[in-house]
């Protein structure tokens, strides 16, 4: 039988799943609730094409060299449309323009992500704003292939490891594949994430009938939790409700190999990195600009990249220092530190008999600094956004 990652390692990124001509290899939900592949037996003919496509397993160099300079970045047109500059749309927009297939993370039912394959600008707005929760990549890098084989122009994004396991799945180079990697923490299940939701509409009434879900504030720049109601409104989240992201922030509901990921670093597996641009004119030299809707970073890391950044339209573009990156950026370069109290955590989320306050409880996850509630106080009053918007208005004299 082929030897895939282990439970440990596997990143769950199912390019042995999307390889196998016989469909001998199915993603289950682990205890945990993380995907991790199965093989049946009666189909698997040991072919090991899955073991030629895991890229933990095969060993192949897939990172470019590391890049000595970023650039900070917002799109004019979706700046506040998006969590934090709009790289992203900026790029996918101009991969459509050429007649091209984008591929990203979206909400494909009211709780649950995963990747989908986008041919209009309209469709864009399903792979707008960030999702704190593992996507699942489906049959996508099947797709991508057979698109990229019919000459059109590919605009995959992902979590690195999602990256690397699409460019180990095609087994060859494609000049019109354009990749994007995302600074990514690390990623819980949507298992844990659903059973999250599950006892929020149990134990909160004022959250009962939610049918969305958004993680971020897309008229300011930064986190907001807020669940999406039958009425359409939003209902912030903050406090006991709160705690599947203060789990989160403190990397604790994270899958086993996004502790010791092989992605992370200067020297990437995409054509291009995004993230936000967290302490933009902090280190080194001053940034002038208003940065109250938010400012992408990225980073070039190919030649390919290089010209879709040269291509872009309509955007906001300036080279900043890769060392100015780094320190509000911590998991560019590093991964996550594992907690002792992870397996723990996980499984109080996923067990349907307590509560999200016998969590809280348990494991004092809330902030309860004085910052952390005037914080709190601020956002339920609605006075957070103007004040930080302020902050930053006074930073950028």
């Amino acid at each position: 039988m082929p030897q895939l990652a282990s439970k440990e390692t596997c990143t769950g990124c199912a390019a042995c799943g999307n390889i196998c001509p016989h469909d001998a290899i199915t993603l289950r939900p682990n205890e945990e609730g993380f995907l991790q592949p199965s093989i049946n037996p009666e189909k698997c003919v040991e072919c090991k094409l899955c073991e030629k496509a895991c890229p933990i397993v095969n060993g192949k160099d897939l990172k470019h060299p590391e890049v000595t300079q970023v650039y900070a970045l917002w799109d004019n047109r979706t700046r506040t449309e998006s969590s934090s500059g709009g790289a992203f749309s900026a790029f996918a927009r101009n991969v459509l323009d050429k007649g091209g297939v984008v591929f990203g993370a979206a909400w494909t039912d009211e709780f649950t992500c995963g990747h989908i394959e986008c041919t209009s600008p309209k469709e864009l707005s399903r792979l707008r704003g960030s999702k704190y929760v593992q996507s699942d990549i489906n049959n996508t890098f099947k797709a991508a292939k057979a698109a990229l084989t019919e000459g059109k122009p590919v605009l995959f994004t992902g979590t690195p490891c999602q990256i690397a396991g699409l460019r180990s799945f095609l087994l060859k180079p494609y000049p019109n594949l354009l990749t994007i990697d995302i600074v990514c923490h690390g990623v819980p299940s949507n298992v844990l994430f659903k059973n999250y939701i599950s006892k929020l509409k149990a134990e909160y009434p004022q959250y009962r009938d939610a049918t969305g879900f958004s993680f971020r504030n897309l008229k300011g720049w930064g986190l907001q939790p807020a669940v999406r109601l039958q009425d359409k409104s939003m209902k912030h989240l903050s406090g006991i409700p709160n705690l599947y992201m203060h789990g989160f922030n403190r990397g604790m509901i994270f899958r086993e190999s996004c502790y010791d990921c092989h992605f992370n670093g200067l020297s990437r597996v995409g054509d291009l990195t995004i993230a936000d641009f967290w302490g933009l004119g902090r280190q080194g030299t001053p940034f002038s600009h208003n940065q109250t809707q938010g400012v992408s970073l990225v980073l070039a890391n190919s030649e390919a990249g290089r010209q879709a950044l040269g291509e872009l339209k309509d955007c906001f573009i300036e080279p900043r220092a890769v060392e100015e990156a780094i320190p509000y950026n911590h998991n560019l370069v590093a991964s996550t530190k594992l907690s002792p109290d992870r397996e723990t955590l996980i499984a109080a989320f996923n067990n349907p008999e307590l509560t999200l306050k016998e969590i809280s409880n348990s494991f004092h996850l809330t902030n309860k600094t004085l910052k952390g509630r005037i914080k709190s106080l601020l956002k339920k009053s609605g006075l957070f956004w103007p004040v930080k918007s302020l902050i930053e208005k006074i930073r950028a004299l």
